[in-house]
């Protein structure tokens, strides 16, 4: 099957016209470009140029750092839906890459260059990525890995933001988060093998939802430096039935992860959030409480 319609031109399987892009939804006046070998569709920015698709069926990519002269510097949906996509390489000089694998179910490797900060939406839905190397540059991952084959995950010094970075993902196992995250709403909700985290003592706040309905996360070590802990934001899950005439979930109310606990220092932000939600709670000497 080819990625593209018979025109070569467009996504396939979206319903989308070809001159169709969400960016542009609200705005009248815009322009966009084909590229002089018509491999690349464009609009220009400050820097240089956004990849907005690409209109070949190579499955393993050479993202150019030109195009017709221009220095690409960020990609938007660029390979979104292309399915059959195996590989791609971006260039140095690209800060941005927003949805740009968005829903590439084949996708496997992944060349990022350093430099790039801003990987929102970027590998949503690409269930065959197991791997990827992350450059120290990155600083938002919202909504990145959500669908991914990825197990083991370490956000790099300099990650300030990952909402909804991994949630509902079915393989996420263990994750190490800086102390430079200052957002993470949702960001690993529904994750329900995650059984190992790990939070670097200098982090701030655990946002709303951060770990709900982790229920392979028994323990979760919460540094002092935490003067926020958002709504359900660890230890809690739903209690859940499945209704076979509707064939989904009903929600019947909320629970206490089965055996979890909060590790922190006694009379810290921690030990406050665990008596609230009648968590258990080991302090740094061990001596457990049970509220």
């Amino acid at each position: 099957m080819k990625p593209y319609y018979s025109d070569n031109r467009g996504r396939y399987a979206t319903g989308e016209s070809y001159d169709w892009f969400y960016k542009f939804e609200d705005e009248e006046d815009y322009q966009i470009f084909t590229s002089l070998d018509g491999l690349w569709t464009y609009d220009i920015v400050e820097d240089g140029i956004e990849l907005l698709r690409y209109n070949g069926n190579e499955i393993h990519i050479h993202v150019p750092e030109m195009v017709d002269n221009k220095k690409v510097v960020s990609l938007d949906s660029t390979f979104d839906g292309f399915y059959e996509l195996k590989s791609a390489v971006i260039p140095e000089g690209v800060v941005s890459i927003i949805g740009a694998f968005y829903g590439c179910e084949g996708l496997e490797e992944v060349t990022l260059p350093e430099g790039v900060k801003d990987l929102t939406y970027a590998f949503n839905s690409c269930f065959s990525l197991k791997y990827i190397k992350i450059p120290n540059s990155v600083e938002d991952f919202s909504q990145a890995f959500g669908g991914t084959a990825i197990e083991h995950f370490e956000f790099p010094q300099g990650t300030k933001i990952i909402d909804s970075c991994f949630s509902g993902s079915e393989y996420l196992r263990s994750v190490v988060i800086p102390k430079t995250v200052i957002s993470c709403d949702e960001a690993f909700a529904d994750c329900e093998v995650l059984e190992r985290v790990e939070l670097e003592d200098g982090i701030c706040e655990l946002s709303d939802y951060a770990f709900f309905h982790c229920p392979a996360l028994k323990e979760l070590k919460i540094p002092e430096s935490v003067k926020k802990l958002g709504k359900m934001a660890v230890g809690i899950m739903e209690d859940r039935e499945y209704d076979k005439t509707h064939m989904a979930f009903k929600i019947k109310g909320h629970n206490i992860v089965s055996f979890f606990q909060i590790i922190g220092a006694q009379g810290s932000q921690a030990e406050q959030y665990a008596k609230i939600n009648k968590i258990s709670f080991v302090n740094e000497s061990k001596e457990i409480k049970l509220y």
